[in-house]
This record gives structure tokens, sequence and C-alpha cells, in this order.
């Protein structure tokens, strides 16, 4: 079975929903041309579907649904090399064997015969999450550019961060760190090597410390036995690994500490000095597979390789993502032991506050419709990090922004079902994730497209035929009401606060299709007065390209530019236009005045190529920084006027693709 037949049988056994499917095969399409290995994650966009709903559910009895009480002794991994996990929870079940495990893998995912397992592997390889943000400051540095974060101090990774005096980035499986006012090279970090490679995701930077995240994989030669035209093949099982940097010397990085995680990059955030990660390693079993093989492992270069027991790992009752999720957390200033704690059952999307974090898993029904969201809360409390309690809501949530957490109480959006019964809700849990508040049956037949809680004030866009946003009060969580909605043509996907009383929309305009119903025109962004909430006005918006326009801004909010002193907004955009050689490739940057409107400040743009699509841009003081693949531009910002190029070197890198495996992006 050679690489593209591994491929077809696993899209064949995908049950994702259609719109997804074509989604990720859109991209693919859209990318097919591209050498870089991140566009193979867009591959691995339907993963969990592959392994995830496969089959059937799990069952169990032995969960309480309430806070779960917890033991004061701490558990640890094996007798001597003590690892702690997060305190024992007496009410949280766990496997009482790896027999029990394995039968439980074996019942409810495809069973995996010996010999198929040595014609084509299935492992973890990452999701490639991208975000932007500058923990610590550095002294005497002029204003730059910090993430657009949907929390404030919740730091999220991304390709690109700056502090002010140098630009670090990761493209082409390199790191990256240039001095940003000469646009000069001083280092880069290649650990793509021949028998262990390190594939670079993402990136976070905190005052001297540079921590890096992706993929590690330890490439080893396996005989084929005649299944392959080769005595051996590539076989590679990629672990989530982040690097800590010491990089007081800028020249000279000095590695401090590696963590490693069994599975794919799920996601990560950074609060403080603290970094919380999440994989997802797919469960499955084979005629004589080891116990070291099925169960996840961790690796601190604090204390080596350590296993996590069968005893170790949490269930929880209906769950039917058959992986294993592992959430850890670290101080990068310490030298205290990584804090895990593992669960049978996969991670979908991930919010996270000061103090606590939220991981969402998707139930499915019978016809394998979205049923519910499982919801598990997390405390954070420095690295350590210790499960409270599981909650459902019902319906799918659209992203992160579907979720809030303000004054104990979590505020989560979402959506049932499909076409013309699909139906949106709001609920409100408590600290225990107790429901006390609700909203149901917002906008029958349409579904949601974006949401932004601020305070007190939750704003929820949804779509069929044409665009409400609904402005809803917050204030008694245990009788939220919707108290205003505006009903305008097309849709906002991304909602971005402005002040107090604006918010801005970035999405499409919409026309008819000549068939009863629409289609995207072109994109436009919006700004919406809701000073009164039972009134929300479009104070005034701008067209942007044609039906063919197209933006990241609008599943990725870490590609958004704002510069608030200049009152500067922009973000890439891809315009197609009637003859293919006309297609271009921008970033376009708008000017607000709230009395004039939008206003185009300037535009950067070149014909379509994938070695100079611009990935993000930054400002240092008065300088415009754009970022691509083998290039890096400098621009005066008050005129666009070009200063500097930086050309990056191609690399070209083998990879083998029979051992990737898919992870739900």
């Amino acid at each position: 079975m050679n690489n593209k037949d591994n491929y077809k049988n696993a899209i064949e056994q995908i049950q994702a929903r259609e719109e997804l499917k074509e989604k990720t095969i859109q991209k693919i399409r859209d990318n097919r041309n591209k050498k870089k290995i991140t566009y193979l994650k867009y591959l691995s966009a339907c993963a969990v579907f592959v392994i995830a709903i496969t089959s059937g559910k799990f069952y169990y009895d032995r969960i309480n649904n309430g806070m779960l009480e917890i033991e004061e002794k701490p558990l640890y991994i094996g007798d001597t090399n003590k690892v702690p996990l997060i305190a024992l929870n007496k009410n949280l079940p766990r496997f009482s064997s790896i027999k029990e495990l394995e039968d439980v893998i074996k019942e409810n995912t495809y069973f995996i015969t010996n010999d198929y397992m040595k014609e084509s592997a299935v492992e973890d390889v990452a999701l490639n999450v991208k975000a932007e943000s500058t923990n610590g400051e550095r002294k005497n540095v002029t204003e730059y550019s910090k993430t657009n974060v949907q929390v404030e101090n919740v730091d999220e990774a991304d390709i690109v961060k700056t502090d002010g005096e140098y630009i670090y980035y990761t493209t082409q499986n390199i790191v990256y760190i240039i001095k940003a006012d000469n646009l000069q090279i001083v280092k880069e970090i290649d650990l793509y090597g021949e028998k262990e490679r390190f594939l670079p995701f993402e990136l976070y930077v905190n005052k001297d410390k540079l921590i890096v995240i992706g993929n590690y994989s330890k490439i080893e030669e396996v005989e084929q036995q005649n299944k392959l035209r080769y005595s051996s093949r590539i076989y590679s099982e990629t672990t989530t690994q982040a690097m800590v940097y010491d990089i007081s010397d800028r020249v000279n990085p000095v590695e401090k500490r590696t963590v490693r995680l069994d599975g794919g990059y799920r996601n990560s955030r950074m609060i403080g000095d603290n970094i919380y990660l999440i994989s997802s390693k797919s469960a499955y079993y084979y005629d004589g597979m080891k116990e070291n093989e099925i169960l996840p492992k961790i690796y601190d270069t604090l204390g080596g390789e350590k296993i996590i027991s069968a005893t170790d790992i949490a269930y929880f009752e209906g769950t039917n993502s058959y992986s294993f999720m592992t959430v850890a957390g670290f101080d990068i200033n310490n030298n205290e032991n990584v804090c895990t704690e593992t669960f049978y059952g996969a991670s979908d999307t991930v919010y996270a506050s000061l103090n606590n974090l939220y991981i969402t898993q998707i139930e499915y029904n019978d016809r394998w419709d979205v049923s519910e969201n499982i919801i598990y809360k997390f405390k954070l409390n420095g690295s350590k990090i210790e499960l409270l309690c599981r909650g459902e809501v019902k319906g799918n949530l659209n992203n992160q922004f579907s979720m809030d957490e303000y004054n104990g109480n979590l505020r989560i959006a979402t959506t049932s079902g499909y076409d013309e019964k699909a139906t949106n809700q709001l609920f409100i849990l408590d600290e225990n994730l107790k429901e006390i508040g609700k909203i149901e049956n917002m906008a029958v037949g349409e579904r949601i497209y974006s949401v932004r809680f601020i305070g007190e004030i939750g704003y929820v866009v949804t779509f069929e035929q044409i665009d409400p946003l609904f402005v809803i009060d917050l204030s008694d969580p245990r009788n939220p009401q919707i108290k205003g909605e505006l009903k305008i043509p097309g849709y906002s996907s991304y909602l971005h606060p402005y002040d107090e009383t604006h918010i801005i929309g970035i999405g499409y305009n919409t026309k008819s299709n000549g068939y009863g119903g629409v289609t995207n025109a072109n994109m436009k962004m919006s700004m919406f007065d809701v000073s009164d909430l039972e009134n929300p006005k479009e104070l005034f918006n701008i067209d942007i390209g044609d039906s063919y326009a197209y933006s990241e801004i609008i599943y990725n909010h870490k590609v958004l530019f704002e510069n608030k002193e200049k009152g500067l907004i922009g973000f890439p955009v891809t315009l197609r236009e009637h003859k293919a050689s006309e297609d271009r490739d921008t970033f376009s940057i708008f000017h607000i005045d709230l009395e004039k409107g939008f206003e185009r400040y300037g535009e950067i743009s070149h014909k379509i190529d994938y070695r100079t699509n611009i990935d993000r841009a930054i400002y240092i003081g008065d300088t415009l920084y754009t970022l691509a693949d083998y290039e890096i531009k400098s621009y005066d910002l008050e005129n666009l006027e070009e200063l500097q190029t930086l050309e990056l070197e191609e690399r070209n890198f083998e990879y083998d693709t029979s051992t990737i495996d898919l992870i739900e992006e």
C-alpha cells in the first residue's frame, strides 16, 4: 500500500461534516504547489475525525458531574522518579489496569492487525495553530506590536514575535533571530536533523527567554518484510516539544530546558512565566503491542522520560474521541518538574482566562451530528494544573471566542443542528459548570458566525440570508437578555473591540445566487456603534476587493495588525481578478476615524507567490515589517515607502508522509 492509498483510506473513514471536509480540501487545492511543510497540516485538519469518531461510544458510570473532591496527597508516576501530576481527584475515574485500557481501545476503535501496522502506521502529527504575543518588555525600546489575543495578559503563540529590538520568526522549519533596525540575521536555530527532527510551529518571547513549540520526531528504520518494494522505510513517532532558550545573548542562545509530550501539538497558552501545553496522541492497538507503546509518555530534561501508567489516566463517561489528551504546565524560570494530567479523550476548542483553562470535546449522536460539547475546567495556579469540574452544553462552538469567563462564570454560545433546523443558544455556567442562565432559539435556521464577549455584554452574529448582530445583556447571569438586534446584508466572521462603545466586524457582503439563496460578494469591514444596547447601528463600512477576495483574518485573529496610537488596522488579503495573471496578494491597512469612517491608508501588493505571500505584519516605532516565507521587508510606516529587504534562503526538506497522523485543525 503506497502513501496515496494510505491517505485515501484515511479520508474515506472521515465522518466530519461535509462543510469541514470541503473547507479542508479547498485549502489543499489552493496550496498544492507550496513546498513548505506547514501545508501538510491542512491535510491533517481532518485529523481527529479519522480516529476520534470512527466508531461507537465509551460509557462508564463512575463520574461525578459536580465539583470533584480533591485529595491532598499528590499523585506520582512510579516510586523513585517522582513527576507530580495534578492532585488526585477521588471522584475522577481512572483506569484500573493496563488490561482495562487495552480492552477499551480494542472495543471502541478500529482493531489494527500486526500486518497492517507494519504496512501503514498512523502516528501523531501536529496542528498548526497560530497566535502572537510578547510577555516581557525590554527596557528603553519604542512602541511595538503586541498580540491580538482574546484575553489580556493570556499569551498565545505565533510564528513571529518582537521585543522592540529583535524579531523572532519561524519559517521553513528554522527559527530566525533578526536585528530589527538593520534586518540582519544574528542567529538561525535549525534542529531538523537526519536522526532527530524538530519542526518549530510557534514561538513565545518572555524577557530574555525564547520558547519554541513544535513537533519532535526521532527517526528510525523499520523493516517492511516485503510490504513495500524498499527493504525499509522511515518511521516517525511524533511528540509535542517545547524548548526554552536563554537569549540574554541573542547571537548565542543557550538551550535551558526541553519538555516533550506524546502526541501532536494541539494548543498552548502562556500566563506570566508559565507555559501550558496540550497534546493529543491517537489511541490504537494491534497484536503484540507492548505496554510502553500503548501508554503516553512525557519527557523533561530535569527528570528524563516517564511513562504515564494506565491507572493515572482519567476517563469520562460517554466519550467518543479515542485519543490520549495530555495537559502540562511548567515555569520557564525554575527547576520544578513539569506538571501533567492525561485523559482518554481528545480536545477541540481551548480557552484560557488568567486563572482557568477550559477545553471542550465534541460528542456526536447516532447520526454523527454534534450533540453536545463537554467542557473540562482546570484551575491554573502557577505551573500547577488542577481539574476542577466537568460540564456540558448542547451544540457546537464556532471557535475559542465562543467562550468567555466573567466574574467566575463561563459564558458559551453554540449552534445545534443544520439548515432550517439549526438553532443558536447562549449558556451561562457557574464556577462548577452548572447552568444558571440561558437564551435559546436565537435566529432559528441560521448558525453562529462570530462571537465576542466584552465585560457584561455579549455580541453574537448569526447568518443564513441576512446578518443579525445580537447585543446581549449579561449583567444578570441568571437572566441574560437580548437587548438589541441589527439586521444588515452580509455577515461578520470576526468581531474586534475598538473602544467601550464601538466594535469592528470583518466578513463579507452577500448577494442573491439566483436560486433563492445568497452567496458571498466582496469582503467588508464595518464599524458598529453599540453605545445604545437596544439600538445597535452600523456606523460605517468599507468594501474590500470583489467576490473573490479572501483573508486569513476570517478564521485566524492573530494575523490582525493594529496600531492604536496611529489609528491603523490591517490584515492580509488575497485578490482574485478576472485574469489569473492579475491575481495578487496584499497587506491592506486602513485608518480609522469615527467621524470620517474607514480610509484606505495603504496597500503592499505583489503577484501571488507562496514565497512572498505576507503571513504577518508588525511594527516597531515608525517602521512596518512584513514577513513571508522567503523574505522580510521593512517600510516607513508613515508613507509605506520600502526601506530594506532580507531574503531568507530556500530550504529543501525531505519528510515521509506515510507516517503523518491526522489531527483536527
